[in-house]
């Protein structure tokens, strides 16, 4: 169970340092260039969206290799084998859809429910990002 907790507890490390770099990057490139209002919004979702595509490979591929250690979990259900299914189930974990027909056993329960938790707090964080871009964009055309 510790095992479980430390894997959560790197992983929230490394999703949350990577989603704070790419919003920075996003955010610096919009300051750094003149882009079209609707551009600048284009290319800040579309970072959003394959940041948090990432973060899920993440745990996808940490849930692959604990699944090789019975002693970590696996995913049971309706499960044939195929790499997919860790990716889906990670979906699934990450966006708070829930739970169905692939579920995690043992201590890999713990990394499913904290990578939930992980995903609310950083897609929160990316759609706050892009409230405030998009404030700031509407306050610079109420200026002009």
């Amino acid at each position: 169970m510790l095992a479980a907790f430390a894997i959560s507890a790197v992983l929230a490390l490394v999703t949350v340092l990577l989603t704070y770099e790419v919003l920075n990057v996003a955010g610096a490139l919009r300051r750094r260039f003149s882009l079209p209002r609707r551009l600048e919004l284009l290319v800040l979702v579309a970072a959003s969206i394959a940041v948090h595509l990432a973060n899920i490979g993440l745990f996808a591929l940490m849930y692959a290799w604990m699944s090789q250690y019975p002693e970590l979990g696996t995913l049971a259900g309706e499960v044939t084998g195929e790499a997919g299914e860790f990716l889906y189930f990670s979906v699934a974990c990450y966006t708070t859809i829930g739970f169905g027909e692939i579920y995690a056993t043992g201590p890999m329960r713990i990394v499913a429910a904290l990578e939930g938790l992980n995903g609310l707090v950083l897609i929160t964080w990316s759609a706050s990002f892009a409230y405030a871009t998009t404030s700031d964009l509407w306050d610079r055309d109420q200026e002009r």
